[in-house]
C-alpha cells in the first residue's frame, strides 16, 4: 500500500514537473514604444532587461495577439552573446502566429526580442506571446 501511494506520488510529481517545464517556453510580452518625427521608435529587450527562456534546436515564434498604432512594425530575435548578438530573424507585427527564420542554438534565458518601426509621431502598443 504504501509503495503504491509512493508511485502515485511521484507519477504526479513528474507529470507536473513535465507540464511545468512544457508551459516554461512561452512567454507574454507588452511592447510599447513611441516614433516620434522620424519614425523610428523601438523598443529593445535587451537594454530594458526583458529576458525570454527558449531552447536549443527549436525555431522561435511570435503570436501577436493585438497591435495599436498607425504603420509596419516588425520584431527581431536575439540572443546574447560575448561579442555581436546572435539574431534569428525578423518578423512583421500583423496579428497572427509569426515563425522566426533562425533555429535556436541553444537554450538560454538569454533571448530579447528588438520591436520597431511605425508611422512618425504615434505610440505603438503590441501585446505577443513568444514561445518555441
Amino acid at each position: 500500500m504504501k509503495k503504491a501511494i509512493l508511485l502515485m506520488t511521484m507519477i504526479l510529481f513528474v507529470s507536473g514537473t513535465i507540464t511545468l517545464n512544457a508551459y516554461a517556453a512561452s512567454q507574454s510580452v507588452n511592447v510599447s514604444y513611441k516614433t516620434y518625427g522620424s519614425a523610428n521608435g523601438r523598443s529593445n529587450g535587451k537594454t530594458n532587461g526583458v529576458w525570454h527562456y527558449l531552447r536549443n534546436g527549436k525555431y522561435g515564434y511570435l503570436k501577436i495577439t493585438s497591435k495599436t498604432g498607425a504603420g509596419k512594425t516588425y520584431a527581431s530575435l536575439y540572443r546574447s552573446v560575448v561579442g555581436p548578438d546572435k539574431k534569428f530573424g525578423t518578423v512583421r507585427t500583423s496579428k497572427g502566429s509569426h515563425k522566426f527564420s533562425g533555429k535556436l542554438n541553444k537554450t538560454s534565458g538569454s533571448y530579447y526580442l528588438i520591436c520597431y518601426g511605425g508611422k512618425s509621431s504615434v505610440t505603438i502598443h503590441i501585446k505577443v506571446k513568444l514561445h518555441d
